[in-house]
């Protein structure tokens, strides 16, 4: 039998591919308020928005059995600290996101 195809398998999979759509639903609402910002305004909100997509394709290739959860909870983690990292540098992303309120 395969790794992750029997009874856990198919469970895996849901939830996997339901926080996969979650993260591109996130994306897409945020797409549609970046193009209505001015350019210079985009770069560092697309940055993050990179993040996410990756998250979402980490999560469909753990519900395919491609990775373990394992590494999964890593490429989380990195994901995070990437947008930590954003969040930090000042006038980045946070600063554009409280502007746009």
């Amino acid at each position: 039998m395969v790794a992750g195809r029997g009874r856990v398998g198919w469970w895996r999979r849901r939830v996997a591919t339901r926080d996969a759509d979650y993260w591109d639903g996130v994306v897409d609402a945020q797409l549609k308020f970046v193009s209505q910002l001015p350019p210079y305004r985009r770069e560092e909100l697309v940055e993050a928005l990179a993040y996410l997509v990756m998250l979402a394709q980490d999560h469909r290739h753990y519900g395919q059995g491609w990775i373990s959860r394992d590494e999964l909870a890593l490429r989380v983690e990195r994901t995070l600290a990437g947008l930590d990292a954003l969040a930090a540098v000042p006038g980045r992303v946070t600063a554009a996101l409280h502007r746009a309120d």
